[in-house]
Parts: structure tokens; sequence; C-alpha cells
């Protein structure tokens, strides 16, 4: 975890609306395979992927979009707050960064009613 939140992850050039890849990295894991789950460390039982999940597959770390998988059999590491996840359609291929941060759940909360306070009918109308 002090991995994905301490450094800037470069956008792939594969990425889309199933997921935005990121640059690869070599996780430290804390066993060496997947067990009766895959090969893989990152390998665990299937589990549900909510819109926003950093998804670590293997040494490949993806932010699951809209038309993702629901479900499957690789760590969720985090997950991006609902009312940022509008910032992931603007993400573009080769040249873009990201940068994780870890908020509470308040924190997530309160930019959710930050959000709404924002997007009123009159600032959503066509000009």
């Amino acid at each position: 975890m002090a991995t994905l939140f301490s450094r800037t992850w470069s956008v792939d050039r594969n990425s889309n609306r199933t997921g935005v890849r990121l640059e690869s990295h070599r996780f430290e894991w804390a066993r060496a395979s997947g067990g009766i789950a895959g090969g893989h460390p990152s390998n665990i039982l299937d589990n549900s992927y909510p819109v926003g999940a950093v998804n670590v597959n293997g040494d490949l770390p993806v932010i699951l979009g809209p038309d993702g998988p629901t479900a499957g059999g690789f760590v969720v590491a985090a997950t991006v707050v609902h009312a940022d996840l509008w910032k992931l359609g603007q993400l573009r291929p080769v040249g873009d960064t990201v940068r994780f941060r870890e908020v509470s759940l308040d924190e997530a909360l309160e930019a959710d009613r930050e959000l709404d306070r924002l997007l009123t009918d009159r600032s959503l109308e066509e000009r």
C-alpha cells in the first residue's frame, strides 16, 4: 500500500473505458504465490470489483472503468472515491499521470457532498 500511495503512476497507452492501465511495477507481496487461487501472489479467491477499483493483476495496476469486469480473482488495493470518478474519463493515455492518496470515509462523503453542491441544475444548463 505504501508503494501505491507514494508514487506517481503514468497512464498506459492501452487505457480505455474498461480500465485505465497504469505503468507496470514489481510489487512486494507477503506471499510467494497465489496459492489455490492462482500462480501470482496478486491472485485471490474471486471477489467483486466496483467501478473505480484499483485492481492489481500481477504487476499491472488498472483502475476499472464503467465497462470493466464486475468480479474476478485479483487484489483490489483501493477504490477511487465516487466524487472523483469523473476524473478517470479525463485521463489521456501516454503523458498523463495519477497519484493516489488515502482518505477517510468522512473525507470521501464530504467530497461527494461538495460535488453535489457544485453540480446544480443551473451549472449543468447548456450555454
